[in-house]
């Protein structure tokens, strides 16, 4: 009984691995293609309000070394935008603690997604 338990749970997480690295690659690029879009400064408009959030370091997630250059490309072109978003960051006490709390700068912020509640994730440069 204990082996088949062990073989099905095996089984399962052999084919579920792959698929969760497959969504985080997919989560990078779709930061990366949003940073300057209308969805990224309707977001940074409401940064100077959001409660809740929290910070994603970049290198968490799956292939991220690999989509460096394209980040890094990203932030240069859009610039003004990310610069945007820091200004609303910075008058938003919450924002600032969740910030210094996961031991980033703001500088570091380049992307963001707030959810409808207030809630939401900001995206941290660490590569």
């Amino acid at each position: 009984m204990k082996f088949r338990f062990a073989a099905i749970l095996a089984a399962a997480l052999f084919v579920a691995a792959p698929q969760v690295v497959q969504a985080q690659h997919m989560e990078i690029n779709a930061i990366i293609a949003d940073i300057g879009g209308v969805k990224f400064m309707r977001d940074a408009e409401r940064a100077h309000s959001a409660a809740g959030l929290r910070v994603i370091r970049l290198s968490s997630l799956a292939a991220a070394e690999r989509s460096a250059g394209r980040l890094y490309a990203a932030v240069d072109r859009h610039r003004r935008a990310i610069r945007f978003l820091w200004g609303n960051l910075a008058i938003n006490p919450m924002a600032m603690t969740a910030i210094r709390n996961e031991g980033v700068a703001l500088e570091q912020i380049v992307s963001l997604q707030v959810a409808g509640d207030g809630g939401g994730v900001l995206y941290a440069n660490d590569l």
